[in-house]
């Protein structure tokens, strides 16, 4: 065929026109982009009421700092990081449509001739530099801040650090940070810190996590790297007059001081080596290294001392020689935290709480047997707080009300005043939900209800040359009694024990002095015969 027809009908189709260049304002108009835009302005306005909320009522909530610090932060970079990625799939697909359509591919263009694009780049480069860049430079501050604060590591996980955070807010280093010692200064161990810590948040969240929970000591930075920012072993020196006040559980609550000298020590002084004193343990020339075959650190077999003039002594408490392989174990090289392990979360046991409160007038000490019952009551078994403070006011009050009823028609204020305080002891260490308890976590310093010195200092850790290390007293601590005439006069010598302990030369404190309720002679003489096995002091029962 021919003419005009025949003429269209035979030419090849008409190319199509490519693609116009897009702009970056364009990719942004999606709806994923939307979203993210969404996002910075709800983050925006959430963080400036936060802000706002903030210096009206700074602190008022834990969990405020984690809105303000991380969850309104993480909204507003979630948003900066949607936006972008709206973009990029609306130019994805605008690239595919442009292929499919043989047109050459449109990559976005900033012509700064266009006023209106002009308008976009200065709103973009005046937003990031006047609202992104100072709320996420300062948010990231104080959110690092935040995470290294006690209210974050004590009070955010109310129920599983409740025992620790309590007993912090109540230690002489109630004022040290958690990361101070938890973490201490650099990057790297503040970044394992928070490696750690997302497992941890994790078993809180499953209700996976240990009840009580395990010390942290094995796992603590080298207290040469955190304690000794403030303490430093070589300038320890002397002796530190220290008095511990006891009250017995009589009726009168009859009171029983205790005062010693402890040899702190530190360095050794030129041409006065006396002057080591307990601090000796932290060698600034030469190392000391035990194992432990326990968990709590209490059960150490064997102990390497390496000296500074290049000599090694072994002490062995397990029967082997010197040279035999080392028992299997925890290796630690000794530090501030393996006798000053509890530092920040003490947990007083009843005898050392009541006494302290007694002695501080908190308790009325002339109140008939207070200590006796005030102890009895904190160790009796109780399923939660509630129950523990309800138990004790009713049976304290009980107590007076049945057994002494003129103390309580006319001391009545001062027998509320006692259950208060008693309580107050329970809330301030005794943690059911948690199982902790003053015994849970053995306290080293001292060696009065757990071994603590005795661990290594109890005449069994024999070295090669058949030396023993010293158990004798007088290597810490002397001993001040008190003289009848002059009056406030003392004297140095040996530990004078309320009671007559003949026969009981061996018997380590802790084996009677449990922190709880004293038990009573009866308990292990009513049978059987004592025999000292290894410095200690055993029972043979019949039958054995």
């Amino acid at each position: 065929m021919s003419g005009p027809n025949a003429e269209h009908h035979g030419s090849a189709p008409a190319a199509p026109a490519p693609l116009r260049r897009t702009q970056l304002f364009f990719l942004a108009r999606n709806y994923v982009s939307f979203l993210g835009f969404l996002l910075i302005a709800v983050g925006l306005l959430l963080l400036s009421t936060a802000a706002l909320f903030g210096l009206v009522a700074p602190g008022v909530n834990p969990y405020f700092g984690i809105a303000g610090y991380i969850v309104l932060p993480g909204i507003f970079a979630t948003g900066l990081v949607i936006v972008p990625i709206g973009m990029l799939r609306k130019h994805r697909r605008l690239h595919r449509l442009a292929r499919a359509q043989g047109a050459p591919v449109a990559y976005p263009s900033i012509d700064l001739n266009d006023p209106r694009t002009r308008a976009w780049v200065a709103s973009f480069l005046g937003f990031s530099f006047f609202i992104v860049l100072p709320v996420l430079g300062v948010s990231s501050y104080y959110g690092y801040q935040y995470t290294d604060s006690v209210p974050f590591c004590a009070q955010v996980c109310h129920t599983v650090m409740e025992p620790e955070g309590t007993a912090h807010a109540h230690s002489p280093h109630a004022r040290v940070t958690c990361a101070e010692c938890h973490i201490g200064p650099g990057a790297s161990w503040f970044v394992k810190s928070k490696v750690t810590g997302a497992g941890q948040v994790v078993a809180v969240l499953r209700n996976s996590y240990p009840r009580p929970i395990p010390p942290a000591i094995t796992a603590l930075r080298p207290a040469r790297e955190t304690c000794e920012e403030c303490h430093w072993p070589a300038q320890f020196f002397g002796d530190v007059l220290k008095q511990f006040v006891h009250y017995s559980s009589d009726e009168q609550n009859t009171r029983r001081p205790v005062r010693t000298l402890l040899k702190v020590g530190g360095q050794q002084w030129p041409n006065d080596p006396a002057a080591a004193g307990i601090h000796v343990h932290m060698l600034l020339s030469g190392r000391i290294e035990y194992v432990a075959t326990d968990r709590d650190l209490q059960e150490i077999p064997w102990v390497r001392y390496d000296r500074a003039d290049g000599t090694t002594l072994v002490y062995r408490s397990d029967g082997l020689p010197s040279d035999a392989p080392r028992p299997q174990g925890t290796v630690r090289q000794i530090d501030c935290m393996d006798c000053h392990n509890r530092g920040a979360h003490h947990f007083l046991p009843p005898q050392a709480a009541v006494d302290a409160y007694l002695e501080n007038n908190r308790i009325d000490r002339t109140l008939p047997y207070i200590k006796r019952e005030a102890v009895a009551l904190l160790v009796a078994p109780h399923p939660d707080l509630a129950t523990a403070e309800r138990t004790i006011e009713e049976r304290l009050t009980g107590f007076y009300y049945e057994q002494h009823p003129q103390v309580w028609r006319e001391r009545a204020a001062a027998v509320q005043q006692a259950v208060a305080m008693v309580q107050e002891i329970y809330r301030r260490n005794f943690f059911p939900v948690m199982r902790v308890t003053w015994q849970t976590y053995p306290e080293n310093v001292g060696h009065l209800i757990s071994p603590g010195c005795f661990r290594c200092h109890d005449g069994q850790h024999v070295d090669q040359n058949g030396h023993a290390i010293s158990s004798r007293c007088g290597m810490c601590h002397t001993v001040l009694n008190p003289l009848e005439q002059p009056p406030d006069a003392f004297v140095e010598g040996e530990f004078q024990h309320s009671m007559s302990l003949v026969g009981h030369d061996n018997l380590r404190c802790n084996e009677c002095h449990t922190g709880g309720v004293l038990p009573s002679c009866v308990e292990c003489h009513a049978s059987g015969t004592w025999l000292p096995n290894r410095g200690k002091t055993l029972l043979r029962r019949e039958g054995e």
